[in-house]
């Protein structure tokens, strides 16, 4: 498992990696994971619920996390949509300042083009994309 498993970071770390690559684990790696970190189950309880020592779940959330770390390191998508959700927000950014620039007709069109991307951001990124409220 991570330094400390604990952290605020390296569970959101977790979460994150989990959402990207949840589909290339094991049914029984995805229920440890979401039973630890979703569920907040502590090992013993998640031991107790699976019929399996204690030490056989920690084992298991460590190799699963290791396993996690190298699709990333691998494949990186967390770090790809880290830097696709900053680059949306700089163009929302500056199409809010630009938008007061245009004539309404194209600052209608741009509107429509920005939700359309918001709602492709929202399934690629993860959550929801912000899309500033159309200029009147």
């Amino acid at each position: 498992m991570f330094e400390n498993p604990d952290s605020m970071r390296d569970v959101t770390r977790v979460g994150d990696l989990y959402a990207f690559y949840e589909p290339l684990l094991t049914e029984r790696q995805r229920q440890i994971v979401e039973l630890y970190h979703f569920e907040d189950m502590s090992l013993g309880e998640i031991a107790e619920v699976l019929s399996i020592s204690r030490q056989a779940v920690h084992d298991q959330l460590r190799r699963v996390e290791e396993q996690l770390e190298s699709y990333e390191a691998a494949l990186h998508l967390r770090e790809l949509a880290q830097a696709e959700r900053k680059a949306w927000e700089r163009m929302v950014e500056a199409w809010s300042e630009a938008a007061r620039h245009v004539p309404e007709e194209v600052r209608r069109r741009m509107d429509d083009a920005m939700r359309a991307m918001a709602d492709t951001v929202a399934i690629l990124l993860g959550g929801d994309a912000d899309v500033r409220k159309p200029v009147e």
